[in-house]
């Protein structure tokens, strides 16, 4: 009998432990739902704001190189930053791709619908001073492109 009541001791115990381990995992189940339920959105919210970041610093940096190539006055190199578009307005007249760059500030940027940003731009000439240009920079697969080059105005 002593070994019959040691088996049901045991088999009590293991039920006992059981119980409480699921009663456990049911209480931390929930708490983790309450804590997603008011993190989740949070959450997406930063995930969207760095999304939103790293899509403006690869525009902004886009911005520079085309910036860079036109203080250089290497035409080669800044043509390859411009879309049709651009290219279009640079044959028109509507804005000069080189004209004695020596520096240039970004002033202030927008974001715009499909992933496109507009950046006013101060430009510092050699000759005729300061001026600022609204440039334009879509996105076109991986990579933006200066899509536009307007004198603000």
């Amino acid at each position: 009998m002593a070994g019959n009541f040691d088996k049901n001791g045991v088999l009590k115990a293991m039920m006992i432990a059981l119980v409480a381990t699921l009663a456990g995992l049911a209480i931390l189940g929930w708490q983790y739902r309450q804590l997603e339920d008011k993190r989740l959105p949070a959450l997406e919210e930063e995930l969207e704001r760095q999304k939103t970041e790293i899509e403006r610093t690869s525009a902004q940096n886009t911005l520079g190189e085309f910036m860079t190539a036109r203080m250089e006055e290497n035409e080669s190199l800044a043509t390859l930053y411009l879309t049709e578009n651009a290219v279009e307005l640079e044959r028109s007249g509507q804005f000069e791709l080189l004209n004695g760059y020596n520096g240039y500030r970004v002033l202030s940027y927008e974001e715009l619908e499909g992933g496109s940003f507009r950046f006013a731009v101060e430009v510092y000439l050699a000759e005729r001073g300061e001026l600022v240009e609204v440039i334009t920079l879509r996105k076109i697969l991986d990579s933006y492109y200066v899509d536009s080059v307007e004198l603000a105005g």
